[in-house]
């Protein structure tokens, strides 16, 4: 259950307090995706949650999961940070649909690690351990363009 913001105090600054409970950091992340500090705070709590449960040896694959789903999300959302003719890629993000985003596959066999830069070296260490070598690289935009460019074209006939 995400935190409850004090009146006046931004989610950003807030969930910086939730350092120490990484649980209640995701949580309260993932009530403000897609907004690019909510993937970056997500990913935060997760390698947290990761680093924390292999302390004890526990199974972490589906945190390792969702670190991987949030960072293919959040490099289909914001791939770029302008579309030509549109503004801000945040602009097209925020119109599709949640349900939308969060249902589209991002297989990591082709997706793979290379080409989301929310992810970082000890990322990629941790997927390859669990899930070996992708076989290919390749952006979520890239792999789910048609879907992207749909909403660029919905976005453009809606303004």
């Amino acid at each position: 259950m995400p935190a409850t913001v004090p009146p006046g105090v931004f989610w950003a600054d807030d969930i910086q307090t939730l350092e120490d409970d990484p649980e209640v950091r995701l949580a309260t992340a993932q009530v403000y995706l897609p907004l690019p500090a909510a993937f970056r705070e997500a990913a935060t709590a997760l390698r947290a949650l990761i680093q924390a449960r292999s302390r004890r040896s526990a199974d972490v694959s589906e945190l390792l999961s969702q670190l991987y789903l949030i960072a293919a999300q959040e490099n289909f959302l914001l791939a770029a940070p302008y579309v030509d003719g549109v503004g801000p890629c945040s602009n097209v993000a925020i119109t599709i649909p949640r349900h939308v985003w969060q249902q589209l596959p991002m297989p990591y066999e082709v997706i793979g690690y290379q080409c989301l830069p929310l992810l970082d070296w000890t990322d990629y260490r941790w997927f390859v351990a669990a899930w070996g070598e992708p076989d290919t690289h390749c952006s979520a935009r890239d792999y789910h363009q048609a879907v992207w460019d749909e909403y660029v074209a919905e976005y453009r006939n809606t303004r």
